[in-house]
């Protein structure tokens, strides 16, 4: 009879710790992009609109984008790659160093 008791414990004790660890925030992840960064921005006529990461700056040539693990937190160093011509995406997969959480990164263009 003892160790149904124990084990009823040890099971309200595990289900408390979880209920507080999610309402405290612990499970919730980090969400938007980083500091100093943006969600959209123009280049002239052409509109660039990130997922999964935020928008340093950008030219026709290249766009500096910064990634912010939407699981830990971590944020990467700055990023560049080919700015996509009006109607393309820039696509990659993205692992986070401290995590290993996979996000998917995208910057679509279109026209203004």
């Amino acid at each position: 009879m003892k160790s149904k008791n124990a084990l009823a414990i040890i099971v309200l004790a595990l289900l408390s710790t979880g209920l507080m660890s999610v309402l405290s925030g612990c499970w919730t992840g980090y969400y938007g992009i980083p500091e100093g960064t943006k969600q959209e921005f123009a280049i002239g006529q052409l509109h660039l609109k990130a997922t999964g990461a935020g928008i340093v700056t950008a030219s026709e040539q290249k766009t500096t984008f910064r990634i912010r693990c939407s699981m830990c937190g971590f944020i990467n160093p700055d990023m560049t790659g080919d700015t996509p011509k009006m109607g393309d995406t820039f696509k990659m997969m993205w692992a986070c160093p401290e995590c290993a959480h996979i996000q998917i990164i995208r910057i679509e263009s279109s026209s203004n």
